[in-house]
């Protein structure tokens, strides 16, 4: 039992508490990157994937036409097969020739349809984003701006929850900024924020013919040699789903990754990035775990109860899932920062039944929306 209760703690230690010091400490000595203005502005095609997007679609659009971005734009949506009236939405907006459909004959899935869209795209910059952000008026030209840089291979950007209430990934999400702030002193941003990112055409390097999400895309940026930086000032707002919609698109969203993780693991030891495997293992593996790790850590405290400086332990972790249980039943009457518990919990086990699901072999390539979020 003191066994798995240090190598437990030892993980977590390294994820949550070595790993961040690590890289503020090595930020310091790494000049901030000023994002200036090209001499042009480079033609850029924005990548929509979309299934049964009507309630949303017509703003996206109206939305990303009405951006300051002083370069060439087209839009292209690609339509998974939609059931609604995404299609007839689309082409509603056939009189502006930066806007093109295009529908696949069978479900392929947003990964693969990024793909299509990519071999359809002419533009030297791709944006990704879903059909239900919104972007600020100068969001494609901060994503565009560090591009300056010719070794920056992807731009991060920042998304926020359009709704006024706390939710588990807006409380998860001010400290992944954090992260991502000193990563992008260091050109090592580790994937891509879905909402809000773009590539270079020359950097766009899918893992397989039907895999390219935002995390595989941000790493593979990586493993081929880019620099990857986030871009504060490249806003997009999205709905905010509710606590269970959010548990159910993270374990949906890390069921995928998993594999795309080992995958881009190893082939990152194979080709000597052994600093781009050590992130993945440290930054993303650990962390999908960590509710798992949490669990042995407490039991493994509560067995060794007659040592003191375990039922110390025991019962400063006991006190923290009390408050989590606490905000779960009061979530509506506690302050934001007693909540830390309850989301941090949410999000741990959400990732956790992510990777029990990869696990099981049961990993979501497509998805629906539901009907509480068409509405």
């Amino acid at each position: 039992m003191v066994a798995l209760f240090w190598v437990c703690a030892m993980l977590l230690l390294l994820n949550w508490a070595i790993y961040p010091l690590a890289l503020y400490l090595m930020s310091r000595f790494v000049r901030q990157p000023v994002f200036r203005d090209p001499e042009t502005w480079p033609p850029v095609s924005v990548l929509i994937s979309a299934r049964n997007e009507e309630a949303f679609i017509a703003a996206r659009l109206s939305n990303l036409l009405e951006s300051d971005y002083a370069g060439p734009l087209e839009i292209l949506v690609g339509s998974d097969v939609s059931e609604d009236a995404t299609d007839s939405i689309v082409s509603g907006f056939s009189a502006d020739n930066r806007v093109m459909l295009f529908r696949s004959e069978g479900r392929v899935g947003k990964s693969h349809m990024l793909q299509l869209l990519a071999e359809r795209a002419s533009g030297e910059i791709f944006v990704f984003t879903d059909g239900d952000t919104i972007f600020r008026p100068d969001t494609l030209t901060e994503l565009v701006r560090p591009f300056t840089d010719p070794a920056v291979g992807m731009v991060d950007g920042n998304r926020r929850n359009s709704l006024e209430d706390e939710t588990c990934e807006s409380v998860y999400w001010k400290y992944e900024k954090w992260i991502r702030a000193q990563l992008s002193r260091l050109g090592t941003v580790l994937g891509a924020t879905g909402a809000v990112y773009a590539l270079r055409r020359s950097s766009f390097h899918p893992l397989g013919i039907q895999r390219s999400d935002d995390f595989e895309l941000g790493v593979m940026v990586r493993m081929t040699g880019w620099r990857a930086v986030f871009n504060p000032g490249a806003v997009a707002v999205e709905p905010a789903p509710d606590d269970y919609r959010q548990f159910q698109r993270m374990a949906r969203i890390i069921s995928w990754m998993c594999s795309s993780g080992v995958i881009m693991f190893f082939m990152a030891l194979g080709r000597g990035r052994i600093g781009l495997a050590l992130q993945l293992f440290v930054h993303k593996f650990i962390r999908w775990v960590t509710a798992i790790l949490l669990v042995l850590l407490t039991i493994s405290a509560g067995v060794l109860w007659a040592i003191p400086f375990y039922r110390i332990i025991f019962l400063l972790l006991t006190a923290f899932h009390v408050l989590a249980a606490a905000g779960l039943a009061l979530r509506d009457v506690l302050p934001g920062k007693l909540l830390f518990p309850f989301y941090f919990w949410l999000m741990s086990l959400s990732t956790a039944w992510g990777v029990i699901r990869a696990i099981a072999g049961r990993p979501s390539r497509t998805w629906e929306r539901s009907e509480e979020m068409k509405a």
